[in-house]
């Protein structure tokens, strides 16, 4: 027994200043959840002032409108400002309870993000690079062309690899697009819903809202029906016509946007997310000569070959064409369509055509009233076309 007690002192007292140690080095857990916690009650202080964080995004948008001119750095003051409301109503928009029926989009970009956490992250990323992307471009420019060029590249390739998982991520699906404006569309309709009265049915039906009728069990509100119909407000057909429950809100998610099976779509599908690097990169090696013909030429063939190829799969893979296609799908190709109106904006064809057209309607609008306004405003965008790249871009 005495031989074994001075064992046991060293390890009491090893242990004790092993103790000791690890209580100096030790950090209290409060301070690592006060972050959580502060995004936790601003989070609730959103939920419960829906309205009122809509009025302050309001004007907060319209201090852009009287920025320029006041400052010495004016577009990028401009510009940071619009990337931060973008951000700011993004995460909004995610914090607010959905009071309305999601559009069938939205309901599809809620089922990947759900089923595949890659696809989650991939997406918040991607929307995040497109809100920031023309400010990074605008400081990247600070510190030279070579800079600027490297970083549109850089950020076109990171874009062009979060598609290429989300096409993955949802099972070899087409990338639906998104854009900010939706974010305030869903919003705005969110937030009419949540201040619309709780009214219960009242038998009469006389006056705007008072006619709604309120279901014991469920607790939906049927709308009240028109007044007045036929004497200028909306008629019967109509009201019915906008309630019709269309194919789209009755299929699943995962049935709104087809696999691509066929080698051409998905060729297809991969020229398109990979046309802007490459457009990217042409105009980086050109970039000393503006109105060299080749980085457009071949950016908007990329472009056609795209297109021509997804409707040829379309044509082959699907019954009855476009046609065919769920609202969604078709919204996307329309959209990816309008998109390339854009290329009349670009490169070389807005150098040698359009800035020519623009600046010659620019001056026909200066000195005359009211109209000379609109031509500082195309004078101002003009300036972004011309010196940014991603200005005009559209994905």
């Amino acid at each position: 027994m005495a031989i074994d007690r001075p064992a046991l002192s060293t390890d009491s007292s090893t242990n004790t200043r092993t103790h000791s140690t690890r209580l100096r080095t030790h950090i209290p857990t409060t301070y690592l959840s006060l972050p959580s916690q502060w995004l936790d009650t601003y989070a609730s202080f959103v939920r419960s002032n829906a309205s009122q964080i809509s009025q302050i995004e309001s004007a907060l948008r319209s201090l852009q409108y009287i920025i320029p001119g006041r400052f010495h750095e004016t577009p990028i003051t401009s510009e940071f400002l619009h990337t931060f409301l973008a951000l700011l109503t993004a995460y909004h928009t995610h914090l607010l309870p959905s009071l309305s029926p999601p559009s069938p989009a939205t309901r599809y970009q809620r089922f990947c993000a759900i089923t595949s956490p890659v696809y989650r992250r991939c997406a918040a990323v991607l929307r995040t690079v497109q809100y920031t992307q023309l400010l990074c471009e605008m400081f990247a420019k600070r510190a030279g062309e070579r800079v600027r060029w490297r970083a549109v590249v850089i950020l076109e390739l990171v874009k062009a690899v979060l598609r290429l998982c989300m096409g993955r991520a949802s099972g070899g699906r087409s990338v639906i697009g998104t854009s900010v404006g939706d974010d305030k569309q869903e919003r705005r309709v969110d937030v009419e819903a949540a201040s619309t009265p709780d009214v219960g049915w009242d038998g009469m039906g006389n006056g705007p809202g008072e006619g709604e009728w309120r279901m014991p069990r469920t607790g939906m509100k049927l709308p009240p029906m028109p007044s007045n119909p036929g004497m200028g407000g909306e008629t019967v057909m109509d009201f019915l016509g906008k309630r019709v429950i269309s194919a789209d809100e009755i299929k699943s998610a995962k049935r709104l946007v087809r696999k691509i099976a066929s080698v051409q779509g998905q060729i297809a599908e991969i020229m398109w997310i990979l046309r802007p690097v490459v457009y990217a990169l042409a105009l980086q090696r050109c970039q000393g000569y503006k109105r060299d013909w080749r980085p457009w030429a071949l950016g908007f063939a990329m472009e056609v070959a795209s297109r021509q190829l997804a409707k040829k799969d379309i044509r082959e893979g699907v019954a009855g064409g476009v046609r065919g296609l769920s609202g969604v799908e078709r919204e996307e190709l329309k959209r990816r369509g309008w998109g390339m109106v854009w290329w009349g904006m670009r490169g070389a064809f807005y150098e040698n055509v359009t800035r020519q057209w623009i600046q010659g309607f620019a001056g026909k609008l200066k000195g005359k009233p009211l109209l000379d306004m609109v031509g500082v405003i195309v004078e101002d965008y003009d300036y972004l076309w011309d010196d940014y790249y991603f200005s005009t871009a559209t994905s």
